[in-house]
């Protein structure tokens, strides 16, 4: 993985819960050529260090889901609004890097409803693509039932600077 040395001291502390081998089984419609991509997406801190799970990849869509425990719950007993926008986050993250490098340039999340479940699920699709913009809609469920609902807007990088 190519982090950051600001960063250094956590790569001792990241286990890869996903091998390319598994990875590829729930790459579908041509994300499967993004392997490389994708796997550093999965893999990269944040996700890996909050039990994060990737659950299908396409070029289209990206669902993620994650089991929540004791640090996601606030002081009301519900999912923190942090945990969930990070899922969000990260679920947008993984479709826009698809074959290209993106960051994120802004976000607009709505939260409905507590959560109260065990698991968390996001699912990540393009509203449009412009040339250096990428417009995505992200949703989180509890079960069957959105929590939280967001627009993020990224923006396409020419080069990675070091």
């Amino acid at each position: 993985m190519a982090y950051p040395e600001a960063i250094g001291f956590y790569r001792y502390a990241i286990t890869v819960d996903m091998d390319k081998e598994q990875l590829s089984t729930i790459l579908k419609d041509g994300s499967e050529q993004y392997l490389d991509d994708i796997w550093e997406m999965v893999n990269a801190p944040f996700f890996a260090m909050n039990g994060m799970e990737a659950v299908s990849v396409t070029p289209k869509e990206v669902t993620v889901r994650k089991t929540i425990v004791d640090r996601d719950i606030n002081s009301n007993g519900f999912w923190h609004g942090g945990t969930i926008y990070g899922v969000m986050d990260h679920t947008f993250a993984i479709l826009v890097n698809q074959g290209c490098h993106a960051v994120g340039q802004s976000s607009n999340i709505n939260y409905f409803r507590p959560g109260r479940g065990s698991e968390i699920t996001c699912k990540a699709k393009f509203i449009n693509v412009s040339r250096s913009l990428f417009h995505v809609y992200v949703e989180a469920f509890d079960g069957e039932k959105m929590v939280a609902s967001g627009t993020f807007v990224a923006f396409r990088l020419q080069e990675i600077h070091s």
